[in-house]
């Protein structure tokens, strides 16, 4: 809902079969995929995975693409697939590509390779690097290096990123959409359980944007109610100064059992941000709040039924009121041994 206009559209409506012994899986449907490096994709149509007992993986697939286009989808498509190979204990490394076509005319074009490597209990690296064709540039690079002590109660990581501002956003959290400037980041973060039940994170980095450095940063706390964490209080603060971004944020969530029995669980998942820009006047507002409410109903029958309602202002809308609701099943059938 937005102003006095309501839309509706679904989102995600598919089919996965998988083989029991993970040899092979595929869905068709609407949904979103992400293979690789390459960028994720919204999609009408099919993706096929098989597994071969070298630890090589096919991956497989096309359709049409998902753009709310209102004349019509009969000259979209879009094609691609990845194939990666196990490296034994210590890692695994992939190539992937995709082709999309908009109107009948070549609109996206995009290759990547990703790796990830385990060389030692205590240290693990992985990178990713894209490369667009129809317009020649650089898609995406991330690498990240973290090590973590043997009782695992500390971890750090260094991290170095670099995005074209095109990438596909996450739009479920102010946080994701106002800090992501689609340029080059590093920082590096510490993770530490304080507590059986107490996780503790800060990170620090620098960022890019408008040929100038500015910096970003957040201290996280996630308190675990039960030894299962199932259930959890998550407090973090964060600050952004880079460019004309300038801005201080609060974010509150939380994850409650309402309810639970051998048969079936309840789940109520409430979350709040707000953002204070340091640029605050009558237009463009003196805060900024996003909310969600979530609710899950899962059976041991294989029935999963969830909603969630999301409402937000900020510099430019006013009122945006969003809602979300999925019903999954998932059985397995176990044919002759």
């Amino acid at each position: 809902l937005r102003g006095n206009e309501a839309t509706f559209e679904a989102l995600v409506v598919s089919l996965k079969v998988r083989d029991p012994r993970g040899i092979s899986d595929a869905r068709l449907g609407r949904f979103i995929l992400g293979t690789g490096a390459v960028r994720a994709q919204h999609i009408d149509g099919g993706h096929l995975t098989l597994r071969a007992p070298s630890k090589t993986h096919f991956e497989v697939f096309g359709g049409v693409p998902v753009d709310g286009n209102l004349d019509g989808r009969r000259y979209d498509w879009i094609a691609g697939g990845r194939i990666s190979q196990g490296l034994g204990k210590i890692g695994m490394l992939g190539g992937s590509y995709y082709n999309r076509y908009n109107s009948g005319q070549r609109s996206d074009e995009e290759v990547g390779v990703d790796f990830s490597l385990r060389p030692a209990s205590w240290l693990d690296m992985s990178a990713k690097f894209s490369w667009e064709i129809v317009n020649p540039g650089l898609a995406e690079v991330l690498a990240t290096i973290s090590s973590q002590t043997n009782n695992r109660k500390f971890r750090g990581e260094v991290f170095a990123s670099k995005r074209n501002p095109t990438r596909f956003l996450q739009q479920t959290s102010l946080f994701t959409v106002l800090g992501d400037l689609g340029t080059l980041k590093t920082g590096a973060n510490l993770f530490w359980r304080a507590a059986p039940r107490l996780d503790l994170t800060v990170e620090g980095a620098g960022q890019q944007a408008a040929d100038q450095w500015g910096w970003t940063g957040y201290l996280r706390g996630v308190l675990r109610t039960d030894d299962e964490g199932k259930g959890s209080v998550l407090g973090e603060l964060r600050r952004q100064q880079v460019a004309a971004s300038r801005w201080t944020g609060i974010r509150l969530a939380s994850v409650i059992r309402l309810f639970e029995d051998v048969h079936q669980t309840v789940g109520l998942m409430p979350e709040f941000e707000v953002i204070i820009p340091d640029d605050r006047n009558s237009v463009t507002g003196k805060a900024w709040p996003w909310g969600r409410l979530a609710l899950r109903y899962q059976h041991d029958s294989g029935w999963t039924f969830a909603a969630a309602a999301e409402a937000s202002a900020n510099q430019v809308q006013r009122l945006d009121v969003r809602g979300l609701a999925r019903v999954s099943y998932q059985r397995k059938w176990h044919g002759k041994q």
